[in-house]
């Protein structure tokens, strides 16, 4: 049977956690606990030998108490999970991540690298408006979830184009300056700038009789 270094870590880390659980239970199983410590010292040993080795690792028939809490491991792993419960635990740590992003935005308000604060708060923006439908996840009645369950949610759309247009730059500026020397912006309607370009020469031809 062959393993990862990352997933028998995993296992251990697992076995200590039931360990930790049992010992501090009302009434601890000292013979459940006793067979624990021996799996986690021999996951200790197997780590130990396999220190300077590559993945995939290779468990031997001598590892049979590794194996057998390893088959139970994966396919424990696999479980269902509650979709409720889920969303709650999703939308708590969606909470802390906006709470997060609003500090931040905070403290990059009176910052004088303007352009470089507009980029940053740009993706902020875009990243807060999808992190906040997770957020709301955890006032979703039991339809909306099932739709999450079966169909592709649409991402939301954010003001990070609105604020990435505002950015104003030397660049820019000298780009409007050199417009404007032509004549600004052309019109959208053809008609229009053809009648404009009209009355100018005819202007001009007044003004060379005269």
């Amino acid at each position: 049977m062959t393993i990862e270094k990352k997933e028998i870590i995993e296992l251990q880390k697992s076995v200590e956690r039931k360990i930790e659980e049992l010992q501090l239970s009302a009434k601890p199983d000292s013979a459940q606990i006793f067979d624990l410590n021996m799996l986690d010292s021999n996951i200790s040993l197997f780590l130990l030998a396999a220190e300077f080795k590559d993945d995939p690792l290779e468990l031997k028939p001598s590892d049979k108490l590794i194996i057998e809490a390893l088959k139970k491991f994966r396919s424990g792993s696999t479980k269902e999970i509650d979709i409720e419960t889920f969303a709650k635990e999703a939308a708590t740590a969606a909470n802390e991540i906006l709470s997060l992003i609003d500090q931040f935005e905070e403290r990059i308000e009176d910052s004088t690298e303007k352009i470089f604060c507009a980029n940053l708060k740009a993706r902020l923006d875009s990243a807060y408006s999808s992190i906040q439908q997770i957020a709301f996840l955890k006032n979703e009645g039991k339809k909306n979830l099932k739709l999450w369950q079966t169909q592709e949610i649409p991402l939301p759309v954010s003001n990070a184009g609105k604020i990435l247009g505002k950015i104003k730059s030397e660049k820019k500026a000298a780009a409007s300056r050199a417009n404007g020397k032509k004549g600004g912006r052309p019109s959208k309607n053809p008609q229009q700038t053809k009648k404009t370009v009209a009355k100018k020469t005819t202007a001009k031809r007044t003004k060379s009789t005269v």
